[in-house]
């Protein structure tokens, strides 16, 4: 049976996804460039901007790329269960956010959709998974009312593509279309919920 979506893993924000583990969800990821004949993507993953729920990831705060790039894994959500869907061939730290790219596995059904997905647009989202060093509240409520976390230092672990479509509805067109050939693909968007991103994406 093909796994469901972790649990604890936020639409934005700050969330324990294992024991010392956690994952930041930003909305301002973006896709920067595609090439299908490399299968590689080029992507914005985190920012410093604040996320909805007040939460803030510094991203000069990554400690050593270079640790992380002698394992490059690059997930689907998070899940460990799974085979990579490919690696990370370059980590750039900017000021203001990480740009990545990444290598999508090829002769893999399952990653094939995916990047065709992001190639199109119709999938945005990308999830770090990270361990935080230093961390402190921020002394003003976010959007939301809450008081969210700085990271100021943490250690990436792996990033993730997560299904959070820049239209609710193209997603479940994709599906409709017949754009996503991979069964197992299939039945995971399929529950994804188009009304969870309805207020959430422009």
């Amino acid at each position: 049976m093909f796994p469901s979506p972790p649990r604890g893993a936020p639409s934005w924000g700050v969330a324990t996804l294992a024991p010392g583990t956690f994952v930041h969800t930003s909305p301002f990821t973006e896709k920067l460039s595609a090439d299908p004949g490399s299968s590689n993507l080029t992507a914005v993953i985190s920012t410093s901007d604040p996320d909805r729920a007040g939460d803030v990831i510094v991203p000069h705060g990554l400690s050593t790329s270079e640790e992380y790039l002698r394992n490059p894994v690059v997930l689907w959500a998070h899940n460990r269960t799974l085979p990579p869907i490919g690696s990370c061939l370059r980590l750039d730290v900017e000021p203001d956010r990480i740009v990545a790219v990444t290598k999508f596995a090829e002769g893999h059904p399952f990653a094939e959709d995916l990047f065709r997905l992001y190639e199109q647009g119709i999938l945005r989202g990308w999830s770090i998974g990270f361990l935080p060093l230093s961390a402190q509240r921020l002394p003003e409520p976010g959007p939301n009312g809450r008081r969210g976390l700085r990271i100021d230092e943490w250690e990436l672990l792996e990033y993730s593509a997560v299904p959070i479509p820049t239209n609710p509805g193209a997603l479940t067109i994709a599906i409709q279309k017949g754009l996503v050939h991979d069964t197992d693909l299939r039945d995971w968007l399929g529950l994804v919920p188009d009304d969870l991103f309805a207020d959430l994406v422009a």
